[in-house]
């Protein structure tokens, strides 16, 4: 049985992965990831998913090795997870009514099978217009400190701010995108 390693800690990805069906362990790498920046958003969250990979494969150069990295922006500006909760707020306003982009980075080393693939999922999505006080109380009832941009559309709560969307949903809602994993799972003949 192959070893497969989600180099990940995030309990989204998870989910997603045990949808599968498939044994894996997790094993969240320990990078700086403010560290690794570009000015191509797209190509910093492919460089920071293939830093935990590769942080990860190291050291077990038999297990397949899966790690992404999700962020949202909007305009020029990158909302990852906020400082605080006025922080939270200010995302969640930045967003309201507005189009944003979520990019979620992607890495997959199978070393026995000579695949090392990386890549970013752009999602667009739309944000429903939010009042002050539908913001006051997502921010107090959810905890938004742990999600990118304050908000996860995996989270029905979250779910409920997007008017729209187009792109990956699994990419967009639990930061893995299956479109891309599961054919690389076939190749490494990995059967799920």
């Amino acid at each position: 049985m192959r070893r497969i390693i989600l180099a990940s800690s995030s309990k989204l990805r998870q989910a997603i992965m045990r949808s599968l069906q498939i044994p894996f362990e997790i094993i969240p790498p320990d990078i700086d990831e403010k560290s690794i920046r570009d000015s191509n958003l797209a190509l910093r969250a492919e460089k920071i998913a293939r830093a935990k990979a590769e942080k990860i494969a190291a050291d077990n150069t038999d297990a397949v090795i899966i790690a992404a990295d999700t962020f949202n922006a909007i305009r020029e500006f990158v909302l990852e997870k906020p400082k605080n909760l006025e922080d939270a707020r200010k995302m969640l306003l930045l967003q309201s009514g507005k189009k944003g982009k979520t990019y979620t980075g992607f890495c997959y080393i199978d070393q026995n099978y000579d695949i090392n693939i990386s890549k970013t999922v752009e999602i667009e999505y739309t944000f429903r217009g939010l009042s002050n006080q539908e913001i006051d109380e997502y921010v107090k009832n959810n905890p938004v400190l742990t999600w990118s941009a304050a908000f996860a559309p995996a989270n029905t709560r979250g779910l409920v701010l997007i008017a729209n969307m187009t792109g990956s949903m699994t990419g967009f809602t639990h930061g893995l995108p299956v479109e891309e994993l599961m054919p690389l799972l076939k190749h490494s003949n990995i059967e799920y």
